[in-house]
Protein backbone atom coordinates (compact mmCIF):
# COMPACT_ATOMS: atom_id res chain seq x y z
CA UNK A 1 0.00 0.00 0.00
CA UNK A 2 2.17 3.31 -0.87
CA UNK A 3 2.84 5.67 1.82
CA UNK A 4 -0.01 8.03 1.79
CA UNK A 5 -2.69 5.46 1.85
CA UNK A 6 -0.96 4.25 5.16
CA UNK A 7 -1.18 7.64 6.75
CA UNK A 8 -4.93 8.14 5.91
CA UNK A 9 -5.51 5.04 6.81
CA UNK A 10 -3.69 5.61 10.51
CA UNK A 11 -4.95 8.65 10.81
CA UNK A 12 -8.72 7.54 10.59
CA UNK A 13 -7.92 4.90 13.25
CA UNK A 14 -7.14 7.08 15.43
CA UNK A 15 -9.69 9.89 15.15
CA UNK A 16 -11.96 6.87 15.79
CA UNK A 17 -9.96 5.57 19.06
CA UNK A 18 -10.52 9.50 20.35
CA UNK A 19 -14.27 9.57 22.50
CA UNK A 20 -16.11 12.91 21.21
CA UNK A 21 -16.03 16.09 23.57
CA UNK A 22 -19.88 17.64 24.16
CA UNK A 23 -20.15 20.49 23.97
CA UNK A 24 -20.51 22.51 27.29
CA UNK A 25 -23.91 24.07 28.06
CA UNK A 26 -23.79 27.89 28.10
CA UNK A 27 -25.00 27.49 31.71
CA UNK A 28 -23.96 24.92 34.01
CA UNK A 29 -27.30 24.60 35.85
CA UNK A 30 -29.67 24.58 32.90
CA UNK A 31 -30.85 22.20 30.57
CA UNK A 32 -29.75 22.30 26.98
CA UNK A 33 -32.10 24.78 24.64
CA UNK A 34 -32.93 26.33 28.56
CA UNK A 35 -29.90 29.17 27.92
CA UNK A 36 -30.33 33.18 29.44
CA UNK A 37 -31.14 35.21 27.48
CA UNK A 38 -29.87 38.56 27.87
CA UNK A 39 -32.36 41.90 28.05
CA UNK A 40 -30.90 44.54 25.83
CA UNK A 41 -33.86 47.48 27.44
CA UNK A 42 -37.23 47.69 28.77
CA UNK A 43 -39.09 48.98 30.76
CA UNK A 44 -42.24 47.75 33.77
CA UNK A 45 -45.19 50.20 34.86
CA UNK A 46 -46.01 49.72 38.52
CA UNK A 47 -49.66 50.72 39.78
CA UNK A 48 -50.45 49.41 42.86
CA UNK A 49 -53.75 47.86 43.28
CA UNK A 50 -56.98 50.16 43.66
CA UNK A 51 -57.95 48.20 47.03
CA UNK A 52 -54.65 48.96 48.52
CA UNK A 53 -54.46 52.75 47.03
CA UNK A 54 -57.80 53.09 48.79
CA UNK A 55 -56.76 51.28 52.46
CA UNK A 56 -53.72 53.75 51.92
CA UNK A 57 -55.39 57.21 51.54
CA UNK A 58 -58.04 56.01 53.98
CA UNK A 59 -54.78 56.19 56.59
CA UNK A 60 -53.50 59.26 55.07
CA UNK A 61 -50.92 58.04 53.08
CA UNK A 62 -50.01 59.57 49.63
CA UNK A 63 -48.14 57.53 46.92
CA UNK A 64 -46.18 59.12 44.61
CA UNK A 65 -43.07 58.25 42.32
CA UNK A 66 -39.55 58.58 42.76
CA UNK A 67 -36.63 60.13 40.54
CA UNK A 68 -33.55 58.21 40.07
CA UNK A 69 -31.60 60.89 42.53
CA UNK A 70 -33.99 59.96 45.20
CA UNK A 71 -36.49 63.14 44.40
CA UNK A 72 -40.22 62.55 45.55
CA UNK A 73 -42.34 63.87 42.61
CA UNK A 74 -45.53 65.95 43.12
CA UNK A 75 -47.67 64.66 45.40
CA UNK A 76 -51.01 63.06 43.53
CA UNK A 77 -50.18 63.68 40.18
CA UNK A 78 -48.11 59.58 39.65
CA UNK A 79 -51.83 57.72 39.69
CA UNK A 80 -50.20 55.66 42.27
CA UNK A 81 -47.26 54.33 40.28
CA UNK A 82 -44.67 54.89 38.25
CA UNK A 83 -42.74 53.62 35.42
CA UNK A 84 -39.34 51.85 36.25
CA UNK A 85 -36.26 51.41 33.26
CA UNK A 86 -35.17 47.77 33.11
CA UNK A 87 -30.95 47.97 33.69
CA UNK A 88 -30.07 44.18 33.41
CA UNK A 89 -31.45 40.89 33.24
CA UNK A 90 -31.94 37.58 31.42
CA UNK A 91 -34.78 35.34 30.87
CA UNK A 92 -34.69 31.67 30.65
CA UNK A 93 -37.38 29.20 29.97
CA UNK A 94 -37.43 27.18 33.29
CA UNK A 95 -40.23 23.99 32.72
CA UNK A 96 -42.42 25.88 30.26
CA UNK A 97 -42.92 28.67 32.46
CA UNK A 98 -40.38 32.29 32.29
CA UNK A 99 -37.72 31.94 34.50
CA UNK A 100 -34.68 34.83 35.09
CA UNK A 101 -34.46 37.75 36.59
CA UNK A 102 -34.84 41.54 35.89
CA UNK A 103 -33.04 44.30 37.50
CA UNK A 104 -34.49 47.74 37.48
CA UNK A 105 -32.40 51.12 38.07
CA UNK A 106 -32.67 53.47 41.26
CA UNK A 107 -35.84 55.09 40.52
CA UNK A 108 -39.22 53.64 43.17
CA UNK A 109 -42.05 54.64 44.71
CA UNK A 110 -42.30 56.76 47.81
CA UNK A 111 -45.22 56.47 50.39
CA UNK A 112 -45.89 60.20 52.23
CA UNK A 113 -47.45 59.66 55.56
CA UNK A 114 -49.56 62.71 56.70
CA UNK A 115 -50.11 63.63 60.59
CA UNK A 116 -53.85 62.03 60.52
CA UNK A 117 -55.90 60.52 57.80
CA UNK A 118 -57.02 61.69 55.08
CA UNK A 119 -60.84 62.63 56.41
CA UNK A 120 -58.69 64.83 58.94
CA UNK A 121 -57.22 66.57 55.78
CA UNK A 122 -53.67 67.05 57.87
CA UNK A 123 -51.65 69.48 56.14
CA UNK A 124 -48.13 67.94 57.70
CA UNK A 125 -46.42 65.45 56.21
CA UNK A 126 -44.51 63.18 59.01
CA UNK A 127 -42.85 60.05 57.87
CA UNK A 128 -42.18 58.84 54.02
CA UNK A 129 -40.81 55.73 53.17
CA UNK A 130 -38.96 55.01 49.32
CA UNK A 131 -38.80 51.84 47.72
CA UNK A 132 -35.78 51.72 45.17
CA UNK A 133 -34.14 49.09 43.40
CA UNK A 134 -36.73 46.63 42.70
CA UNK A 135 -35.74 43.32 41.26
CA UNK A 136 -37.98 40.67 39.92
CA UNK A 137 -37.03 36.99 40.16
CA UNK A 138 -38.82 35.50 37.54
CA UNK A 139 -37.80 32.12 38.19
CA UNK A 140 -38.93 32.32 42.29
CA UNK A 141 -42.02 34.29 40.90
CA UNK A 142 -40.72 37.33 43.49
CA UNK A 143 -40.33 40.92 43.70
CA UNK A 144 -38.03 42.29 45.94
CA UNK A 145 -36.85 45.95 46.90
CA UNK A 146 -34.25 48.44 49.27
CA UNK A 147 -36.21 50.44 51.90
CA UNK A 148 -34.77 54.31 51.77
CA UNK A 149 -31.69 52.89 54.67
CA UNK A 150 -30.59 49.90 52.42
CA UNK A 151 -32.62 47.43 54.30
CA UNK A 152 -33.46 44.53 51.12
CA UNK A 153 -36.97 42.44 51.69
CA UNK A 154 -39.12 40.23 49.50
CA UNK A 155 -42.22 42.86 48.67
CA UNK A 156 -44.55 40.51 47.01
CA UNK A 157 -45.20 37.47 44.92
CA UNK A 158 -46.76 36.16 41.57
CA UNK A 159 -47.59 33.64 39.67
CA UNK A 160 -44.80 32.47 36.89
CA UNK A 161 -46.73 32.74 33.38
CA UNK A 162 -45.91 30.18 30.62
CA UNK A 163 -43.03 30.96 28.85
CA UNK A 164 -44.75 30.84 25.58
CA UNK A 165 -47.26 33.07 26.93
CA UNK A 166 -44.77 36.52 27.11
CA UNK A 167 -42.34 35.48 24.00
CA UNK A 168 -42.77 37.51 20.61
CA UNK A 169 -39.84 35.41 19.15
CA UNK A 170 -40.02 37.26 15.77
CA UNK A 171 -39.88 40.60 17.74
CA UNK A 172 -37.14 39.14 20.13
CA UNK A 173 -39.65 40.52 22.95
CA UNK A 174 -40.96 40.26 26.04
CA UNK A 175 -44.66 41.52 26.91
CA UNK A 176 -46.12 40.24 30.43
CA UNK A 177 -48.70 41.34 32.94
CA UNK A 178 -47.94 40.37 36.70
CA UNK A 179 -50.64 40.90 39.88
CA UNK A 180 -47.88 41.15 42.31
CA UNK A 181 -49.50 40.19 46.15
CA UNK A 182 -48.09 41.23 49.73
CA UNK A 183 -45.76 39.10 51.14
CA UNK A 184 -45.38 38.84 55.21
CA UNK A 185 -42.12 40.93 54.88
CA UNK A 186 -43.85 43.77 53.44
CA UNK A 187 -45.87 44.52 56.55
CA UNK A 188 -42.15 46.41 57.74
CA UNK A 189 -44.21 48.92 55.38
CA UNK A 190 -46.62 49.31 58.08
CA UNK A 191 -44.36 49.75 60.98
CA UNK A 192 -42.61 53.00 58.71
CA UNK A 193 -45.84 54.46 58.40
CA UNK A 194 -47.88 53.78 61.29
CA UNK A 195 -50.89 51.84 59.18
CA UNK A 196 -52.26 47.98 58.64
CA UNK A 197 -52.68 48.16 55.13
CA UNK A 198 -49.89 45.89 54.00
CA UNK A 199 -51.03 42.49 55.70
CA UNK A 200 -52.40 39.82 54.59
CA UNK A 201 -52.01 38.20 50.68
CA UNK A 202 -53.56 41.45 49.65
CA UNK A 203 -52.97 42.58 45.70
CA UNK A 204 -49.96 45.05 45.97
CA UNK A 205 -49.33 45.62 42.43
CA UNK A 206 -49.57 45.40 38.92
CA UNK A 207 -46.55 45.14 36.92
CA UNK A 208 -46.95 45.40 32.85
CA UNK A 209 -43.20 44.62 31.30
CA UNK A 210 -42.35 45.34 27.94
CA UNK A 211 -38.62 44.33 27.22
CA UNK A 212 -36.53 44.03 24.17
CA UNK A 213 -34.19 40.89 23.98
CA UNK A 214 -30.77 40.04 22.38
CA UNK A 215 -30.95 40.92 18.52
CA UNK A 216 -28.12 38.28 18.28
CA UNK A 217 -30.36 35.24 19.84
CA UNK A 218 -32.36 32.55 17.99
CA UNK A 219 -35.01 32.61 20.71
CA UNK A 220 -36.56 29.13 19.67
CA UNK A 221 -33.39 27.77 19.93
CA UNK A 222 -32.11 29.23 23.02
CA UNK A 223 -34.99 28.87 24.77
CA UNK A 224 -35.97 25.10 23.84
CA UNK A 225 -40.08 26.86 22.71
CA UNK A 226 -39.77 24.15 19.72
Amino acid sequence: MPARHLAAAAALVLASAVPAVAAAPAHPDLPAGSTEVPVERGSARLRLSPDLRSALKDDGVVVTSLDAKGKVGPRGHSGGGTTLRITGGAVTNSGGKLGGELRFGRAGLALVATGGTSRTRAAEFRKSVKITRFELDLGHGTLTAALHNGTRFTLGTFARPTTRAVLRTKTRSLRVNLTIRATPSAARLDAALGTHCFTGHRPLLHARIVASLDRSADLRTALNLG
